[in-house]
């Protein structure tokens, strides 16, 4: 391995950490990757083949969706902003596909990095959550959980993904000893996914291990296969209810959530009624203008216009944009937007040649998330998914 990779894959290191700890070097990493891929022999080369490489084209080209709807936008400060921080839309899949193509190794080096860092920050937030057993469980009555790092709906979809990684590099791995590694840390993090019991990244790791084994049971035939993984999946919840004070006391919230709002004595203050009313309100703007939505820069004051009119008494600490990746896209883009948006997100999956192992689990999961979160519209959840997504896509499969 030359230096050109070493150095490569300790700036993904860190980048990977600034996901969890510092958002500077969150920003700064991609540049740093974009440099160091234009500073490198034949890079011109590089660059006219990126253009003539459509499935890693096709990311980049995400960010003209953002700059086209300007168009419908009247607060021009609001879409720069918005085009500014999606800049890396395009920063991500140039500068990962210039510093490729990426052989199997120097993959498998990445999903180590990768789960070996939310692996340990799990075992630290695991030791937290034992010193304060009592209280943190009571916290999940109402409708809170572990304190992580980030976000704990961000934190549930990287453990998720670590979880569907190791699991990966388990069954890959040729070497005993990774392999009794990187399964222990699968067990440790499906655990751990249960303790945290964020509904998102359980559901969307469920979801996508269900889609993938009946996706193979129809393809190649392998039924024994879905029937056992359906078996582990019920077996793994009835478990985790049985065992896990958090589990038992999040599936409680959430009973007493629904039936509160059902018998009308529900209040503004939980998570699952600000998240319908955000897509609610996301719905509304998009039925006011179905073609081009709000436009991405007014997306935020044709929210809080929505909440004046229909939902006056939630307070506005939690008047949010639509919590739901597709209602986002649909409310501030339009349905011309979202398809636009959508094709050009999805096209890797059709056209891309020598396809890793990895690439359709990882969109699966992804797009499950979005159903209860804004996934990559914020910036870790991006940059994570974008990097991720470019080195699998500019994977080069040996012959």
């Amino acid at each position: 391995m030359d230096k050109k990779t070493i150095l490569l894959l300790c700036v993904l290191g860190i980048s990977f950490l600034g996901l969890y700890y510092s958002k500077t070097v969150l920003s700064f990493v991609p540049y740093l990757v974009l440099l160091m891929g234009l500073y490198q022999k034949k890079s011109r080369d590089r660059v006219k083949l990126f253009f003539k490489s459509p499935a890693i084209l096709s990311l980049s080209l995400i960010l003209f969706v953002y700059l086209l709807s300007g168009i419908n936008s009247s607060d021009t400060s609001m879409w720069l902003g918005r085009v500014n921080t999606n800049l890396i839309f395009f920063v991500i899949p140039f500068a990962i596909f210039l510093n490729g193509p990426y052989d199997r190794k120097f993959v498998n080096i990445v999903l180590e990095i990768f789960v070996s860092i939310n692996f340990i920050i799990s075992v630290l937030l695991l030791f937290s959550y034992f010193f304060n057993y009592d209280e943190v469980n009571s916290s999940y009555l109402k409708g809170q959980t572990i304190h992580t790092p980030i976000i704990h709906v961000r934190y549930s979809y990287f453990v998720a993904l670590s979880i569907l990684f190791s699991a990966y590099l388990f069954m890959k791995s040729k070497i005993k000893l990774k392999r009794y590694a990187f399964g222990t840390m699968a067990l440790f993090l499906m655990v751990f996914i249960h303790v945290m019991a964020v509904r998102t990244g359980i559901l969307s790791l469920y979801l996508s291990t269900v889609f993938l084994a009946f996706y193979n049971a129809i393809v190649y035939k392998k039924y024994k296969l879905a029937i056992a993984v359906l078996g582990i999946i019920l077996g793994i919840m009835v478990m985790s209810y049985l065992f896990l004070p958090s589990v038992k006391n999040k599936i409680k919230y959430v009973k007493w959530d629904i039936e509160t709002t059902l018998n009308g004595t529900a209040k503004y203050h939980t998570s699952d009624r600000i998240r319908i009313t955000s897509i609610i309100n996301g719905f509304k703007i998009l039925k006011d203008s179905p073609l081009l939505g709000s436009g991405i820069g007014d997306i935020e004051k044709e929210m809080n216009k929505k909440y004046e009119l229909n939902y006056k008494d939630l307070p506005k600490e939690m008047r949010f944009q639509p919590v739901n990746q597709f209602v986002f896209t649909l409310s501030s883009m339009g349905i011309l937007g979202f398809v636009l948006y959508y094709l050009l997100l999805l096209f890797p999956v059709f056209y891309t040649k020598n396809r890793h192992e990895l690439l359709i689990p990882v969109y699966v999961l992804t797009l499950l998330t979005f159903v209860g979160e804004t996934t990559i519209e914020l910036m870790i959840g991006k940059t994570a998914f974008l990097t991720l997504l470019a080195i699998l896509i500019c994977y080069k499969k040996e012959i």
